[in-house]
């Protein structure tokens, strides 16, 4: 049943109120005081915005003059490490992410510049003006996202239920955060995007009108100008209203009789794509050309789906728990409203399959999987079919569900709080570190070393080795030669004893000591040093070898840590000891393996001695 848009007090007190709550948020919760303010164009969002000042500012869209770029690298620090854009085969710069964000940018970049002219800040596009409009920017496209949800929801949901989807969508998920603290994210405006693309999909099938048709075919074309897996939204014009035989010939007579206006709405869209391809086609030579780096292309099928949905790294319903309810409303939804099931249900799934085929599927640094909430939309209806059903049952089961749906929206406000005071992890988060911070507000020092270990090859140093229990794991002298291949033995040179271990281009690893976490230590976390003696016959950086200390979980490297010996300032023809230590990251799977071993890479051949493994345990 679709309800007249009129008359709905409830609802539209609620959307001032929650529309109230972003934008005080916006402007007095911590990270608008404690952080700096000129962080609002920066890392992924710094990517979407360089069209506007490279075009307006310096009529450089290919970058070609680099110095106004590196100007403001050194001035505003928006990246560590300029990913936003590559040189491309005719050797212009290419934009790494295409230019819808920026178009929805632009009327605010308009206004941060004319207030650079009169108020004396840099017009270098991300001064203090710049960072202050775009974040306005967002609250308006935010504002304008919810009113066209409650326009779409009262006409299937009374003013109460449309009421309550509002404000668990709004407080209850991640929406909350990536509106209010990181509203310059593609997400806020793919999200008012697909509400005006769903209302105008209702008012075309209500009646095929060229007001409702062009628009549409534009903000279609404008979601995959943001992102090119938001072009999925175009399954919702295109399923709308059909779930049998009989709704599907009216579909197709819908079509037929319009088909003039489906054109329009194809081409419509086709044109706003073909800004993207004439961009393409004239900094790189190609009309489609994929400006994302190597390895980032998605993974069919689904291949992170389980991690997308419960991993407490990032899942989706870990963090957003309340969206539980949405999913089991695809039951009455069906049951009631059967002309929503299908458009709906196929975008779902659709969409959680492409959000799960991401290389990076926990999406960079963030709260809970943000790149579900352009979702939220469709999953209205599921949710308001779910809170229809409950608000008709009995009190013994409506009390308690309603008292979790609190208890959701409460944590996830909370939870809000915790990310944005830095004590939930955006990017690191694992079962022992969430359990170890739950219902927290404060977070010590040593309970970090509960996060996930930072994937870079750092060099890590032993504290006081008086505070550990010390035992030797593993001690390989090499005195007991391998007959069976007498090529890795030498005994005419060796630290201790007789013999040492020959590596070369037939030997690339030595013994390795590979032991299962629970049979190393009960401590949630060790160190261990490797340490050995290289003998090199050869100048040390031809020789290419390494010192490897790793984890392993179902047969991936996890904290890899590689000493590369060539780098080390080593001296050739004598015996030199070498030592790599390293701290243990939390493993909830003690049957994960830590491993370390010499590792040789190159043409020449060395010599390994006394290759020693020590376990340090903390005292307490």
């Amino acid at each position: 049943m679709i309800r007249s848009s009129h008359k709905h007090p409830f609802s539209f007190a609620i959307f001032f109120v929650l529309s109230a709550v972003i934008v005080f948020s916006r402007f007095l919760v911590p990270r608008w005081l404690t952080y700096d303010v000129l962080s609002i164009i920066s890392w992924d969002v710094f990517g979407y915005y360089l069209y506007l000042p490279a075009f307006f500012l310096h009529h450089d869209l290919g970058i070609r003059d680099f110095s106004w770029a590196q100007q403001i690298l050194d001035t505003y620090h928006p990246t560590i490490g300029f990913y936003q854009a590559y040189p491309g085969p005719t050797g212009d710069f290419i934009m790494k992410y295409p230019m819808g964000l920026a178009i929805l940018y632009s009327p605010f970049f308009v206004v941060g510049n004319l207030f650079t002219g009169m108020s004396g800040f840099p017009q270098d596009g991300l001064s203090l003006p710049y960072q202050v409009s775009i974040a306005m920017g967002g609250l308006v496209y935010t504002i304008i996202g919810i009113w066209f949800l409650r326009k779409i929801l009262i006409r299937y949901f009374t003013d109460t239920v449309s009421s309550l989807i509002m404000i668990i969508l709004v407080l209850g998920t991640n929406y909350f955060e990536l509106t209010a603290y990181d509203g310059a994210m593609p997400h806020n405006y793919l999200f008012m995007i697909y509400a005006i693309i769903i209302w105008l999909t209702i008012r075309w099938h209500e009646k095929p009108q060229w007001k409702f048709s062009i628009p549409l075919g534009l903000l279609c074309g404008l979601s995959v100008l943001i992102r090119p897996t938001a072009g999925i939204i175009v399954f919702i014009p295109l399923l709308w209203n059909l779930w049998d035989r009989n709704s599907w010939k009216g579909k197709v007579h819908l079509i037929r009789d319009n088909y003039l206006q489906v054109a329009a709405i194809a081409l419509s869209l086709m044109f706003v794509v073909s800004f993207q391809l004439v961009y393409w086609k004239i900094h790189s030579g190609k009309w489609i050309y994929y400006s994302y780096e190597k390895g980032e292309e998605l993974q069919w099928i689904a291949t992170h789906i389980w991690k997308v949905l419960f991993s407490y790294k990032k899942g989706w319903l870990v963090y957003t728990p309340v969206m539980l309810f949405a999913i089991l409303g695809f039951i009455p939804l069906w049951n009631k409203k059967k002309s929503l099931f299908t458009p709906v249900l196929i975008f779902f799934v659709i969409d959680l399959l492409v959000v799960s085929s991401w290389p990076n599927w926990w999406s960079g640094g963030s709260f809970s999987q943000r790149s579900m909430m352009e979702a939220y939309l469709l999953l209205a209806f599921p949710l308001g079919a779910f809170l229809e059903w409950i608000l008709n049952r009995k009190n013994t089961i409506k009390i308690p569900v309603f008292l979790l749906l609190s208890f959701f929206i409460i944590l996830n406000l909370f939870q809000t709080w915790q990310y944005m005071h830095v004590i939930l992890d955006s990017t690191q988060m694992t079962k022992k570190y969430y359990w170890t911070i739950f219902g927290r507000t404060s977070v010590k020092p040593e309970e970090r070393l509960y996060l996930e270990p930072i994937e870079k090859n750092e060099k890590e140093e032993l504290p006081d080795s008086s505070r550990f229990s010390r035992r030797v794991l593993a001690t390989f002298n090499f005195e007991q030669p391998d007959t069976s291949n007498p090529d890795f033995n030498c005994r005419d040179t060796a630290y201790t004893g007789e013999y040492s271990l020959r590596m070369s281009k037939k030997l690339n690893f030595s013994s390795t000591v590979n032991i299962k976490y629970k049979d190393l230590s009960k401590k949630d976390f060790v160190w261990i040093r490797s340490s050995g003696f290289v003998y090199f016959t050869c100048k040390p950086e031809e020789a290419l070898c390494s010192l490897v200390i790793t984890c392993n979980i179902n047969g991936t490297a996890y904290k890899y840590r590689m000493l590369e010996l060539e780098k080390q300032n080593l001296k050739p023809d004598r015996w030199n000891k070498v030592t790599i230590d390293y701290m243990t990251p939390f493993l909830e799977d003690k049957e994960n393996t830590v491993q370390t071993y010499f590792w040789y890479r190159g043409e020449k051949e060395i010599l390994i001695d006394d290759f020693v493994v020590t376990v340090f345990e903390p005292e307490n």
